[in-house]
């Protein structure tokens, strides 16, 4: 075992650097770390005081992995945390702030290799920041026929969150999935994000039936993608900008032009190695997602009073 001391806003003792976390790739933990310190700036700016969820994987992304909400006892007392009572478990889950370079090397450290931060901030839990739409192929063959037609579905929702007037950023899951989000102003609920969400994927049904599904059963979807308005709820995250993900590639979660949406992308071109180079060149394409969103109010009372379009 080998164990050396990073030094950031507090010392980092990081432990086995040379263990191998993505074995097709040879991505070792020391790898991973250096990529956590190269891109802190735009993740922290992305996860700055939301409640981080994280998926853990100890010896790397074929072995036994866990979900990670309440921080560990071991954990330095220098890091964040915020306190938010779980009913299930009748106490409060201290969950982690990746406010900090320090604390990010520190989760890789522990082989957090997925991070999924909220949707809200701990400033007011119950107001999301965003509205998440999750496109996910039913079809994840090795032909990725099953992405392409989720961009298919994500460049007919552009459309019609175009006709809504709502700026819309696409971003891979890094896994199979696509995501498009859409950045709100403060002063709503999730009850009020829902009606926006359910309204826009029944619609997207009727306009692209033959690809969209909102089937809750995986066995009666088809091969269609499944467009999850669900998954925008206060107690379910999806992947953060630029997490890496579990997968042989060594994908992250890349957030993309729509230009490279109609091209064709796939999620293995967008990897832990790349990621930082593309950074340079392109800079932040989630930058938007940081700034004030829009006001939705007007949308909401039109679906409210149009319940059968």
């Amino acid at each position: 075992m080998t164990t050396n001391t990073l030094l950031a806003e507090y010392p980092v003792n990081v432990t086995n650097l040379d263990k191998v976390l993505w074995p097709e790739q040879g991505i070792t933990k020391a790898e991973y770390i250096q990529y956590m310190i190269a891109m802190s700036p735009v993740l922290i700016k992305h996860y700055q005081d939301r409640l981080l969820t994280v998926i853990r994987f100890p010896n790397g992304i074929h072995e036994k992995s866990f979900y990670q909400k309440n921080i560990p006892d071991f954990a330095p007392e220098w890091i964040q945390t915020h306190p938010v009572w779980s009913d299930d478990s009748q106490r409060d889950i201290h969950y982690i702030l990746a406010n900090n370079t320090a604390t990010l090397i520190w989760l890789a450290n522990q082989a957090a290799m997925e991070l999924h931060p909220s949707y809200t901030k701990i400033v007011q839990l119950n107001e999301p920041t965003n509205i998440a739409f999750d496109l996910d192929p039913t079809v994840k063959g090795v032909d990725r026929h099953g992405f392409r037609k989720a961009c298919k579905v994500a460049l007919h929702l552009k459309e019609v969150l175009d006709d809504l007037g709502l700026p819309s950023y696409p971003k891979t899951s890094g896994a199979t999935g696509l995501q498009v989000f859409v950045p709100i102003a403060k002063g709503y609920t999730f009850e009020d994000t829902r009606h926006i969400t359910q309204f826009i994927g029944t619609y997207m049904v009727k306009k692209a039936p033959d690809i969209v599904t909102i089937e809750r059963l995986k066995k009666d979807r088809g091969d269609k993608v499944y467009f999850d308005y669900l998954q925008h709820h206060k107690s379910k995250t999806l992947s953060g900008p630029y997490t890496p993900r579990a997968v042989p590639s060594g994908a992250v979660s890349a957030p993309l032009l729509w230009d490279e949406v109609r091209e064709g992308v796939q999620p293995h071109m967008f990897t832990l190695r790349t990621m930082p180079k593309r950074i340079g060149e392109r800079g932040d394409l989630f930058e938007p997602m940081s700034r004030p969103g829009v006001e939705i109010k007007e949308i909401i009372h039109f679906i409210k009073n149009h319940p059968g379009i």
